[in-house]
């Protein structure tokens, strides 16, 4: 060419004499590349066991591209030199008869387009521009690319010159060549070489768009509108055809760089922009999500990244669009990206799948152009977090494949902005607690190479962290510089390894990270518990722990949430070791805020559900958190209401006893911190106020239901739906009963302090079924106290007592009723020994005397009777007080069921026993006058305690206070004798007992040796005979009596019971049937007829027939 150039004209010898030398050096040099490569492929083959790193990289492969650019730029300065209108003309004609004869070298056809394409641009001669216009569309082969793109280009370089000439031609084309439409069988045998209209049109898409791009700039945007995006704009939506489609694409790409400010040299807003991005995102959908078929993928996303570089900015909402599509559609590929039908079968040729590795890469190549242009329009942490957001589901893949795509893209991403940023003002990264979140648990992933581009990514967005903080890119930082060497440590796959580099990694993370993004990275790291590789489940609970180590103190205000999100993850967890982790992390967070834990903890539905046990139980294995815990227990039960009374739903008028949720939380809470063996020696250590909590803590149980939930009580306020189904809600599925969890909570308490002793009696007695019994209920806490006090270990019964005594003033009956009944015992037990003790208790007892409760009251007086069990010293120091509260106790006005009563009449008969005449002397007459109305009690007791108490007197009866006690003897003597015959067992033995005890003041030997031989326990007694026997001796003793005895059988007529009626119809009758006829006189006989003839009238059948008895035996009257 060079020794040609004057032959041809001798204006280019200069220019080809400077250019082709270039050329060939250029040429030569590519050569020796291409000869060098060849040698290192032969060395490659005889070196296979070279480590592949240590392999030299090509330098830059060859470039047809760049060599035709170079041709055709000599081309266009020789036509410049030459500046010949004919000469340029002569050149393009034999340009165009050169075309018939490369029709098989479509590389060479495609270059003889581009040179036509050079000469036409020159030529002013539009008959020569149409003229080879149409020489190209007549020899193209629209099914060629290459030819194609040649022609496509061509039509580009001449509408730099001939604009409105080229669009002309174009819109021919489309109407004579895509308008071709099948007419029958004629059509069918035309010749198989004719145009398709489909490929027609995709010739004519690519056209445009290297129209659009060597257009004139200041015509383009004219022309843009009006022509080109009117033609082509309909095809976008309709287009099925892939070589019509692609084409489409390569035609949007050629445009957005043609609309580029740069290209313009003017600002320009393409409003036609979001629907190219909407049609570049639909092509892209369309393709298969697992396999590469075409290059459509590819070349959208080039487009993509084009069109981002326009005016104006994209919104919000289009980044999420385009990223959320690109991301779907590439990182689900194949590792191959082969079709699953040809993915791992051996007629895979090497080309095949070095072509398909290419296009992957391009693919991902171009992937990462649209992110990149994505982060030069908002290069702020907005703009970075626009396009994470994508990746977590990616990152935490099942698949390893989808793992190392999403982080090498996020790798790529953060290394470009880092490069990219620029800090005016030092400030934070927004997000970087996300960020590192997602990253951390990846560096524990079971593939390395995961590991690897994780922690490159950690390390990364540290760096821009520091860059954001106004740090010099060049400063050193001795804890981020340290991260390659976790990197490189993380090529090992040990476990042990593994944990170590992660507990390193949390120092540091904790060290580097901001207040502001703490709260954010824990949340995150909470989110990796769940991760689907277990390996990274626990690296994120082992950083999550460290962190929480070193910085825990800063999450106050989170700790409900952390502990609500924790627990929801527990639910959920399947590996062990994930489990055991996120449990400490629980603990290590107690540690900063026991209380604020422990109260979130309490709010969990009770029962607990197993992982809240895990909770409690792994809180507690601390020595330290558990004291603490059990200390702050304690707290909540004195200060917490018991329970809430509340009227019934049912009946207004009645209350219910509703238990509140903190105590009961605490008692559920309690019983699982008892079955934690490293608690125990604490526990023991805090027996006496345990102890004394819990037994409280039944008596505020006892009758209680269980509380009601917030949502029961607004679906009692809503009217039930009658169609739909009653469900119960999770946490309601088990009924809770208040006063078993707390009894189960106290015999685990027993259990776990090892009271043996205690437990064997209570089970042997009963004592846990009586305690849940609201009447029998003092009766098991006896018991519990007597078992107390009979444990061989030490329990501290004065601490215990200690803690109770407040208890004893609480505004609950229950309470106190518990304590009342629990310090009486103490008392009969004389207070294990301890004097000083019992004075305390006697004491706190006396001062209870008026309480509200009756039961309170009696216990209290049950507690100061058994004094007497104590001894006779402390019997006389005591003996006025106690006497006094024993009178009051038989005086209380409140007292429905003489349960008061009965105590006082008890514990004033054991007293009596142990204290001398002097005390008692002053107060024997009223004593008994208070006893004889309870004679005729209705209750049984109240009668049998009376007698046996007005017995029990018989012991002061013989001193001074002889004369008016036998007066009292006589006067309560007819009650004795009727009650002998009581219905009740109880009394009949306690007639017995008085009457023995008081025989042998009455004077009468005879009647004493009678009332002790047949009176005895244990012998039955024949009524009717004894007292007709007992009549005689009466008349013999104690004649001036009988009268007065007769009368007072009278009084017993209008007794409530039939046995006493008859009793003293048949005593008149055997008092009167045996008094001598001269004593007859002295009795008020019309009276005592009026009355028995009355009781023939008695609606008992019994009382009429011992009435008509009794006056039987008055026949002599």
């Amino acid at each position: 060419m060079k020794d040609m150039s004057p032959n041809l004209h001798e204006g280019i010898v200069a220019l080809w004499d400077a250019v082709i030398p270039k050329l060939v050096s250029y040429l030569e040099a590519n050569l020796e590349q291409a000869n060098e490569e060849s040698l290192d492929k032969d060395e490659d083959f005889d070196n296979d066991d070279e480590e592949p790193e240590k392999k030299k990289e090509p330098e830059e492969k060859w470039s047809q591209k760049n060599w035709e650019d170079l041709l055709l730029k000599m081309l266009s300065k020789s036509l410049d030199v030459v500046d010949d209108e004919d000469w340029t003309a002569q050149l393009g004609e034999a340009f165009g008869q050169q075309i018939p004869l490369y029709a098989t070298m479509v590389e060479e056809r495609n270059f003889l387009f581009k040179c036509l394409g050079i000469v036409m641009r020159k030529s002013t001669k539009k008959d020569f521009v149409n003229k080879h216009l149409d020489i190209i569309f007549q020899t193209i082969k629209h099914v060629d690319q290459t030819e194609r793109e040649g022609c496509a280009i061509a039509v580009g370089y001449t509408a730099s010159s001939h604009l409105d000439t080229v669009l002309t031609k174009l819109e021919s084309v489309a109407k004579n060549d895509m308008n071709k439409k099948s007419s029958g069988l004629f059509s069918m045998l035309k010749d198989k070489s004719d145009v398709n209209p489909e490929q027609v049109k995709a010739t004519l898409m690519l056209c445009y768009g290297y129209v659009a791009l060597y257009s004139p700039p200041t015509l383009i945007v004219s022309r843009m509108e009006a022509t080109i995006l009117r033609t082509i704009s309909p095809f976008f939506p309709s287009v099925k055809d892939t070589s019509v489609k692609q084409n489409l694409i390569r035609c949007a790409e050629l445009i957005a760089q043609s609309l580029h400010p740069d290209h313009l040299e003017q600002s320009y807003n393409f409003s036609k922009r979001g629907e190219f991005l909407v049609h570049m995102q639909t092509y892209m959908m369309g393709e298969p999500s697992t396999y590469l078929a075409t290059e459509t993928r590819c070349l959208a996303m080039t487009t993509c990244a084009e069109l981002i570089k326009l005016e104006p900015a994209l919104t919000e909402a289009e980044v999420f669009d385009l990223v959320q599509t690109c991301t779907d559609c590439l990182f689900s590929l194949s590792a191959s990206g082969l079709t699953p039908a040809r993915k791992g079968k051996g007629d895979d040729s090497a080309a095949d799948v070095a072509a398909m590795s290419a296009l992957v890469e391009a693919t991902f190549k171009a992937f990462y152009e649209v992110l990149k242009e994505i982060i030069k329009k908002d290069c702020t942490p907005h703009g970075l977090q626009s396009i994470f957001k994508h990746l977590p589901q990616w990152i935490t893949s099942e698949n390893e494949i989808e793992r190392e795509r999403a982080l090498k893209t996020w790798l790529i991403v953060q290394s470009f902005y880092f490069d990219f940023m620029e800090v005016k003002n030092s400030t934070l990264l927004d997000n970087e607690g996300i960020f590192l979140g997602r990253l951390i648990p990846r560096c524990t992933d079971p593939v390395t190479e995961i590991r690897q581009i994780s922690m490159d990514c950690l390390h990364t967005t540290l760096k821009i962290a520091l860059k954001y903080e106004g740090k010099p890119v060049d400063q050193k930082d001795q804890m981020i510089d340290a991260l390659p060497t976790l990197k490189e440590r993380l090529k090992k796959s040990d476990p042990t390894v593994l944990f170590s580099v992660v507990n390193d990694l949390s120092k540091v993370v904790s060290k580097k990270l901001p207040a502001a993004d703490l709260v954010p990275l824990l949340e995150t790291l909470q989110q990796g518990l769940l991760d689907s590789q277990t390996h990274s489940s626990s690296g994120a609970c082992v950083v999550l722990n460290g962190i929480m180590k070193l910085r825990g103190a800063e999450v106050r205000p989170q700790v409900e949430s952390f502990l609500q999100n924790l627990y929801e993850k527990l639910c959920e967890i399947t590996c062990e070791q994930t489990k055991t982790g996120t449990l400490r992390t629980i603990r290590t967070m107690a540690t900063h805020h026991l209380i604020p834990t422990l109260t979130s903890l309490l709010t969990y539905p009770v029962p607990y559900e197993e992982n809240v046990v895990e909770i409690w139980k792994i809180i507690t294995q601390d020595k330290n958190l558990a004291s603490q815990t059990l200390d702050y227990f304690l707290e909540l039960l004195s200060k917490s209401l018991p329970y809430e009374e509340k009227p019934d739903p049912r009946d207004k008028e009645k209350m219910i006893k509703a238990a509140t949720t903190v105590p009961l939380a605490v008692t559920f809470a309690l019983t699982e911190i008892f079955k934690v063996e490293e608690t125990a020696e604490i526990v023991d250590g805090m027996f006496p106020r345990l102890f004394a909590a819990l037994m409280v803590r039944v008596g505020s149980s006892l009758g209680a239901k269980e509380p009601r939930s917030k949502k029961a009580e607004q679906e009692e306020t809503v009217k039930p739906d009658k169609k739909k189904k009653n469900v119960v809600p999770k946490e309601t599925s088990k009924k809770v009963v208040p006063i078993e969890a707390a009894l189960t909570c106290l015999k685990a308490f027993l259990q776990h302090t090892k009271r043996t002793d205690m437990l064997t009696q209570l089970e042997e007695s009963d004592a846990w079924i009586l305690m849940a019994d609201e009447v029998e209920f003092p009766e098991a806490i006896t018991l519990l106290a007597r078992s107390l006090v009979n444990e061989e270990q030490d329990s501290h019964i004065s601490d215990v007592v200690a803690s109770l005594t407040s208890v004893l003033s609480s505004l609950y009956e229950t309470q106190r009723i518990t304590v009342a009944a629990f310090f009486a015992e103490l008392i009969n037990q004389k207070g294990a020994g301890d004097m000083d003790l019992v004075q305390l208790i006697m004491n706190s007892l006396l001062g209870r005397l008026v309480d509200d409760s009756h039961i309170v009251r009696m216990l209290c007086v049950r507690g100061l009777g058994n004094i007497a069990s104590v001894g006779k010293e402390q019997v006389q120091s005591y003996a006025t007080t106690i006497l006094s509260a024993m009178m009051a106790g038989m005086d209380d006005k409140e007292d429905p069921e003489d349960y008061i009563t009965i105590e006082a009449m008890s514990g004033l008969s054991r007293v009596l026993g142990e204290i001398q005449e002097e005390h008692i002397r002053a107060i024997l007459i009223n004593i008994s006058l208070k006893i004889r109305p309870c004679f005729e009690k209705d209750k049984a007791a109240v009668r049998a305690q009376s007698f046996k108490l007005f017995g029990n007197l018989s012991r002061f009866g013989d001193g001074p206070s002889k004369a008016p006690f036998l007066e009292q003897i006589h006067s309560n003597f007819i009650s004795l004798l009727l009650h002998l015959n009581d219905k009740e067992e109880e009394v009949r033995q306690a007639c017995k007992h008085a009457l023995r005890l008081l025989g042998p003041l009455m004077g009468s030997e005879v009647m004493n040796d009678k009332f002790q031989r047949h009176l005895l326990e244990d012998t039955n007694v024949h009524y009717g005979e004894f007292m007709n026997d007992l009549a005689k001796l009466l008349i013999q003793d104690f004649p001036v009596k009988i009268n007065f005895y007769v009368m007072a059988c009278v009084s017993f007529f209008k007794s409530a019971w039939p046995e006493i009626k008859s009793n003293a119809a048949m005593l008149i009758g055997f008092l009167l049937g045996n008094l001598p006829k001269h004593q007859h006189t002295e009795i008020t006989k019309e009276h005592i007829c009026a009355a028995l003839i009355l009781l023939l009238k008695d609606p008992s059948p019994t009382v009429r027939a011992k009435a008509a008895e009794a006056m039987s035996l008055l026949y002599d009257y």
